[in-house]
């Protein structure tokens, strides 16, 4: 069996010491030199932009969209009242835009 009993014996790389008090420890990572690190910085590209405005528009009523196809294809939908808002409604989006 082997001697382990001189593995402290000096010739290594030292011996333990005590563990220094919690005050001490906290007082010398605060007198530590602070690491300032660069500041991140995040470009968005237009597309994403527009993406993002999209994003904000309300859920499409399906109900509605299917009762309007309905009607394009019996030839009831289309009506002067109904261009007229339908034009006044794009421009509003386009002057606002989207």
């Amino acid at each position: 069996m082997m001697n382990v009993s001189s593995i402290n014996s000096g010739t290594g790389a030292g011996a333990v010491g005590r563990a220094e008090p919690r005050e001490a420890a906290q007082e010398r990572a605060v007198a530590a030199p602070q690491v300032k690190r660069g500041e991140d910085q995040v470009e968005l590209s237009e597309a994403s932009r527009l993406l993002a405005r999209l994003k904000g528009l309300p859920e499409i009523r399906q109900d509605l969209v299917d009762q309007v196809r309905a009607q394009i294809e019996a030839g009831t939908y289309e009506s002067d009242d109904k261009l007229d808002q339908a034009i006044e409604g794009l421009l509003d989006d386009i002057e606002s835009g989207l």
